[in-house]
């Protein structure tokens, strides 16, 4: 459907940064651009707007949005949540395919020469991998919604300097032992205090 091409289209123009923080959108130009009426423009923005990318002012106009110190705790701190369920979900059906995968991609995140950036495509990815693994389509919507948002306003050069990085790695090796022995209570406690400790960090 128009409607997910031009949220897919949109929305990657965000996360290139095509527009600055607080910036207009011309949703004219973008209709003309993408060759297709202001409907499906309009719907697109809403749902990018609901996930908290835009801020839509009626009468006035469609902004990208710079979100609050508070409201990417209050995400980060949802993201815990999430997280924690998907892993006590996840635990006890993931395949021997995917736990070796997983040991595979913390074998490259131990690398010290990977980049932040690099660091944070590889964090993801194991984060998604568990997800996928949970089978619960609803949550996983809701986890990789908030997750493009995080990714979106972090920087990651600060996120995964080489300090948090190394606590980070630990953490994550801890989950995927647990995730291994079918320890779902514990893997689901562990993954959840390895969010809230990002919280924490971010906060002070």
């Amino acid at each position: 459907m128009k409607k997910e091409q031009a949220y897919r289209i949109i929305k990657r123009l965000i996360f290139d940064k095509k527009w600055d923080p607080q910036e207009a959108i011309n949703v004219n130009e973008i209709a003309n651009q993408l060759q297709m009426s202001r409907t499906p423009i309009h719907k697109a923005l809403t749902q990018l707007g609901q996930e908290g990318l835009l801020t839509i002012i009626p009468q006035v106009g469609v902004f990208v949005k710079k979100p609050k110190h508070s409201e990417i705790i209050e995400r980060i701190l949802v993201s815990a949540n999430l997280d924690s369920l998907l892993t006590e979900q996840a635990t006890p059906k993931i395949s021997e395919e995917k736990i070796e995968y997983l040991q595979n991609l913390l074998i490259k995140m131990d690398q010290s020469e990977l980049s932040p950036e690099e660091y944070t495509i590889l964090n993801s990815e194991f984060h998604r991998t568990i997800y996928d693994a949970s089978e619960l389509e609803y949550t996983i919507g809701l986890a990789k919604q908030n997750w493009d948002f995080l990714n979106f306003v972090g920087k990651p050069e600060v996120l995964f300097s080489k300090f948090n990085r190394e606590r980070s790695q630990k953490e994550h090796w801890m989950i995927f032992y647990t995730i291994k022995d079918r320890d779902s209570k514990f893997a689901k406690r562990l993954m959840e205090n390895h969010m809230r400790r990002v919280a924490i960090s971010i906060n002070e």
